[in-house]
């Protein structure tokens, strides 16, 4: 039997095609969105008069037109930073990051909340959420009318369907409804997820040269996670959403990590475990819920001037990263590396361990030539990763006809 396409299921594939393009570019002429997207001009003028009466699209004067260019300046589209806001919020260990940004992306309202997540609460931590991000949007003078979308990022497990904060070791307590919760508050779609997908999905958002197809990134920081790409599809689990590198079992029965289990690759690698081996306390003691970005300065500092514990200390940290790695080399091929995090601030010393480490495990004959790079801020890509995640839900609604439809609706009322 021949599929019959409907001419608005065209409509909706052209629609999410020219959307998709300006989202990657940030602004186009109609000429350079045809040529990139092989759609005719014709289409491309029909589709792109839709979303400029919806106010979805504007058009802009090119500033940056080379002043060898004679005539008029060249008018190119953009998106209208007016037509809707996304919030975004990071959930870090003692810390809330809220900011919201217009539909061009650009940051208009921020606030950052020091609290002590371990002694909170289900609830509390919840209240706190929406306390933050309230606050934030009062006091950007944001319009909650236009606010469209909430993405949070944690650290930690979330369900697969972006819901649920499933499990995270910077709260004693599990299966959190945080987009429901919020959801309610703010009559908004919220999804939730791992904070190294999203470093991930920064990463290849902002880096497609570097990072594209198959690739990782590694969160070097209080814990240790990681952010999978594999042919060009994020790594999710069929129930959770995140690759838990970290507790990836590096030592059976060897020490404890924050997970409550023995032997994690965090259980040596993270910022508590280099500290804790550094200065030689007891391994299968409760780890530190935090350690201050000047302990682990000092310790680094020791190892510069080659103190035997502290050097030891992250030698034994890259070899549980390396050995981890050459496990998933083994199952897949080798694929380039980003760590990210306060603890590439001793990527000198770790990238030496964590070679040496994955050459020793190798199973081919052939020397594994993995490509590292190290970005000591975290926060900026989990917010930038969120970010794109609340635009693409955006345009996935624009594309859909449902935001039009709603915009249409109202100018028709009004």
């Amino acid at each position: 039997m021949a599929t019959i396409v409907r001419p608005e299921t065209i409509r909706r594939q052209n629609r999410a095609t020219v959307l998709a393009a300006l989202r990657e570019v940030g602004r186009m002429s109609r000429t350079e969105i045809s040529q990139n997207t092989g759609l005719s001009a014709a289409t491309v003028t029909t589709i792109t008069a839709d979303l400029m009466a919806a106010e979805v699209l504007r058009n802009v004067e090119d500033v940056e037109q080379s002043p060898s260019t004679r005539g008029r300046p060249r008018i190119t589209l953009a998106f209208n930073p007016e037509f809707a806001c996304i919030g975004i919020i990071a959930l870090q260990l003692n810390k809330i990051t809220v900011e919201v940004r217009n539909y061009q992306g650009t940051a208009v309202a921020e606030n950052c909340v020091e609290l002590s997540t371990l002694s909170l609460s289900s609830g509390e931590l919840l209240a706190a959420l929406v306390d933050a991000f309230k606050n934030t949007m009062i006091a950007g003078k944001q319009d909650c009318n236009k606010l469209m979308h909430i993405a949070v990022g944690v650290q930690g497990a979330t369900d697969v369907d972006e819901n649920t904060l499933l499990w995270s070791p910077i709260i004693k307590h599990g299966n959190i409804p945080v987009a429901k919760f919020l959801g309610d508050k703010f009559k908004v779609p919220v999804s939730v997820h791992n904070d190294c997908n999203m470093i991930a999905r920064a990463l290849r958002w902002e880096e497609p040269e570097l990072y594209s197809s198959d690739f990782a990134a590694i969160l070097l920081s209080h814990g240790i996670g990681m952010g999978l790409y594999q042919n060009g599809q994020l790594v999710q689990g069929k129930h959770s959403s995140a690759t838990e590198f970290g507790h990836m079992v590096h030592m059976p029965n060897g020490a404890l990590c924050r997970c409550g289990r023995h032997g994690c690759i965090e259980a040596y690698a993270g910022d508590y475990a280099i500290y804790r081996r550094a200065n030689r306390n007891d391994t299968s003691g409760t780890p530190r819920d935090d350690i201050r970005f000047q302990e682990l300065e000092a310790v680094l500092a020791r190892a510069d001037n080659n103190d035997k514990e502290a050097v030891s200390a992250y030698q034994e940290a890259g070899l549980a990263i390396g050995a981890g790695l050459a496990s998933l080399f083994a199952l897949i091929d080798p694929f380039p590396v980003a760590f990210v995090g306060s603890g590439t601030m001793a990527h000198t010393l770790l990238d030496e361990a964590i070679r040496n480490a994955i050459g020793k495990t190798q199973i081919s004959h052939q020397p594994i030539d993995v490509s590292m790079r190290y970005y000591p801020e975290e926060k900026p890509m989990i917010l930038n990763g969120c970010a794109i995640t609340a635009l693409m839900a955006v345009d996935k609604n624009i594309r859909t006809n449902r935001l039009l439809k709603n915009k249409k609706e109202m100018q028709r009322v009004g």
